[in-house]
Parts: C-alpha cells; sequence; structure tokens
C-alpha cells in the first residue's frame, strides 16, 4: 500500500495530524483532568459535567455549520481560524471560576473545535487518491490518540507540581505553536491542487454535477444514529472511566487517570488495524461497523459480567479499551470514509460535519448520561447500558448495510 502514496501526500497526512493532535489537546484536557477539577473545587460530578457537555453540544452543533461553510469557504483558512480561538478559550480557562463561565467559555472552544474536521476532510478528499485517503484517514486519526496518550500521562504528572489551571496554559502554549507551525506549512504543501491530482489517474475528486439519490437518506439516518451510539460509547468510557476506577479499585485520582492511556494505545493500533481489514476484506464500511459493533457489545457483556463477579484492575482496563478501539474503528468507517462517498456532490465536507455532529449528540447524551446512571444506580447498571448501546449500534448499521450497498453500487460505481 505505501508504494502508492506519493511523498506529497505523506507530507500533507502528517500536517493534518498535527493539526488534530493540537484540536485534541485543546479540547479534551479539561475533561481528562475532570476528577481532579471535581476534587479542587468540591463540586460532584455531575455538576462539572456540564461543562464538559456544553462543549460536546456546541461542538455537535458547530459540526453542521461548519461542513457548509467548508464547502464555499477557504478550508485552510477554517482551520487557521479555529486553531486560534481554541487557543484562545484555553487560556481564558485560567481566569474562570465558577460553572457558568467555564460553560460559556468551553462552549466557544466547542464550537471553534467544530471548524477543524470537515475542512481537513475536505483536504484530504481534493488533495489525496484513494489509498492516500486511506493512509492520511489513520494518521490523522492518530493525532487524536496521541493528543490522547499525552494528555494521560502528562497531566497527572504536572498536577503533582501545578494547578489544572497551569495545565490548561499550557496545552494553550501547545496549540499556539502547532497552530504556527501550521501557518508557515500550510501554504507550502497544499498551494498547487489541480497540478497535483493530475499526477495520479486514481483521484477520489469528481465533478461537483452528479445529484445524490434520494433513497441514501433513510439509510444515512440510520448511520447517523449509528454515528450516535459510536459517540456515545467512544466518549463517554473514556470520560468516566477514570471515575470507574477510582470508585471501584479506590485507587488515586492521579493514578485513575494514567489508567486510561491504555485506551490510546489500543486506539493506535486499531485505526490501522481496522483500516487494513476495511482496504483488503470487508470492504463495505457499514456493514463492517456492524461487525465492530458486535465485537464491542461482546466486551462491555463480558466487562458486566466481571464487574458483577468482581476482578482485579487488569481485565476490566483490557475490556475498556477494546470497546473504545472499537468506536475508533466506527469512527473511521462511519465519519472518515462515509463522506468521502459523496465526492461526487462536491458536498464532502457538508456530509463530513452532518455525519459527526451525531457523535457529539451521543457524547453530550453520555456525559452527562452515564454519569446520573454512576451516581444513582451504580456502575453495574452503567456497564450494562455500554452493552445495550453496543447492540443498538450493531443493529442500525446491519438493517442499513443492503441500502449502502445499492448506494455503493449505482453512485460511488463500487460494490
Amino acid at each position: 500500500m505505501n508504494q502508492t502514496i506519493r511523498p506529497i501526500a505523506k507530507r500533507i497526512g502528517w500536517l493534518l495530524m498535527l493539526t488534530y493532535f493540537a484540536s485534541y489537546v485543546t479540547r479534551i484536557n479539561f475533561a481528562v483532568m475532570l476528577v481532579k477539577i471535581c476534587s479542587d473545587l468540591n463540586q460532584p460530578k455531575t455538576a462539572m459535567a456540564i461543562v464538559v457537555t456544553g462543549l460536546t453540544i456546541t461542538y455537535g452543533f458547530g459540526q453542521i455549520l461548519s461542513g457548509f461553510m467548508g464547502d464555499k469557504m477557504k478550508a485552510q483558512r477554517m482551520i487557521s481560524v479555529g486553531l486560534a480561538i481554541a487557543c484562545i478559550t484555553n487560556a481564558a480557562m485560567t481566569v474562570c471560576h465558577s460553572i457558568p463561565l467555564m460553560t460559556a467559555v468551553w462552549c466557544i472552544n466547542g464550537f471553534a473545535q467544530a471548524m477543524l474536521w470537515p475542512p481537513i476532510v475536505r483536504l484530504m478528499s481534493e488533495y489525496l487518491t484513494d489509498d492516500e485517503y486511506g493512509y492520511a484517514t489513520v494518521r490523522v486519526t492518530w493525532g487524536s490518540s496521541f493528543a490522547t496518550i499525552l494528555l494521560y500521562l502528562g497531566c497527572p504528572m504536572l498536577l503533582y507540581s501545578v494547578s489544572w489551571r497551569a495545565v490548561m496554559l499550557i496545552c494553550a502554549l501547545m496549540g499556539a505553536l502547532i497552530l504556527a507551525a501550521w501557518l508557515i506549512l500550510n501554504p507550502r504543501l497544499l498551494a498547487q491542487r489541480v497540478d497535483r491530482v493530475k499526477a495520479t489517474d486514481d483521484v477520489t475528486t469528481a465533478p461537483a454535477t452528479v445529484p445524490v439519490p434520494r433513497f441514501v437518506y433513510l439509510p444515512l439516518a440510520l448511520i447517523m444514529l449509528g454515528i450516535m451510539m459510536q459517540g456515545m460509547l467512544r466518549d463517554g468510557v473514556t470520560n468516566w472511566m477514570p471515575f470507574y476506577m477510582q470508585e471501584t479499585f479506590h485507587i488515586t485520582e492521579e493514578n485513575a487517570i494514567i489508567t486510561t492511556v491504555i485506551l490510546a494505545v489500543f486506539s493506535i493500533l486499531s485505526t490501522a488495524f481496522f483500516n487494513i481489514l476495511h482496504q483488503k476484506i470487508f470492504k463495505n464500511e457499514v456493514c463492517f461497523s456492524s461487525l465492530i459493533f458486535a465485537m464491542s457489545l461482546l466486551s462491555a457483556a463480558a466487562m458486566f459480567l466481571a464487574n458483577h463477579l468482581g476482578s482485579g484492575t487488569a481485565l476490566p482496563m483490557i475490556l475498556m479499551a477494546i470497546i473504545v478501539a472499537c468506536m475508533h474503528g466506527v469512527n473511521i468507517m462511519l465519519i472518515a470514509i462515509v463522506p468521502k462517498r459523496f465526492a461526487k456532490s462536491g458536498k464532502v465536507a457538508t456530509f463530513s460535519g452532518i455525519v459527526n455532529a451525531f457523535t457529539y449528540v451521543g457524547s453530550s447524551i453520555s456525559t452527562y448520561g452515564f454519569a446520573l446512571l454512576a451516581q444513582f444506580f451504580g456502575w453495574g447498571v452503567t456497564i450494562l447500558s455500554w452493552a445495550i448501546v453496543a447492540a443498538l449500534g450493531c443493529l442500525l448499521c446491519a438493517v442499513a448495510t443492503p441500502m449502502w450497498s445499492r448506494f455503493r453500487r449505482e453512485y460511488f460505481g463500487k460494490e
């Protein structure tokens, strides 16, 4: 596969990965430190969850707006503005001392972060071939995992010596440095799209005059509901794993945060693994997503039994890591690959923004909903809800598969 990847495509992929890395560093840092922030401010997790939920809601709605903007405005400019505002809001959090003010600032950050993903997908679709698109998608997804590992390892170490507010400022400065690198490098790599596209016959771009068939909207609706299930599991399990580990096994707050690193490590391995399986075996991304959801269902069921029977820390950590890794696989299939199928319409960014919005509908539900379940019904019921969500995702994708196969065959031109 690497033999078909042009050097310029590799450089574009790594630059977009660095940009998405900065997005995650300035977006999930507050959630990573949530268990410490709750303790520092003497607030219950349901109260502080409002701040994180505010970001996920504005990020989700912002995805739709940014999707439409991404097909009409210059993608590079949108990324620059979004990342700049994200850095400013991170710095502003250091002087916020009330939950309403924190929520307002973090909601602004959500809108800013929403300006990044749709133009990234559009750039990959316009500049890269099919093989290069898959290559770049994996690398961009790695950016989120690398950021997660850095935050879950670095934040606990920093929190031993500095406050969580100081960590927020460090993240803002890191984002600013990457923004500077983006501003310097992107004009050099993304200056001559037409010439570079002509360098190969296998391109993902197509005339923007082919209307989308109406029958696709039903499977697309089912896919978006499946994406919502993916967002509930991916972010819900990730955000509340430190609380589960602390409350179930009575480990320290800092160590509870560190245990979440395993989720990101599994995610890095899983993205490449699932992409290879998609390229080589499971060509239909919706059908493959149904199978991946089934894997997460089995893992959640096993974790429910382990929690009920009692176990050490290792087994629950591994099972949660598998659940989150599976959701990163679904993320690639439904949020990165599905919008690319609409390239003929000239609205890749629009569809990318719309489908990605449903991730954060699910995320916002799980961020607050799982906190309520854990607080009032315990972790056993919460884990059981993860299995139910995975089962719904599996069913939704399975029902959508035949209709999506028709769309791939008649519109995209591949089975």
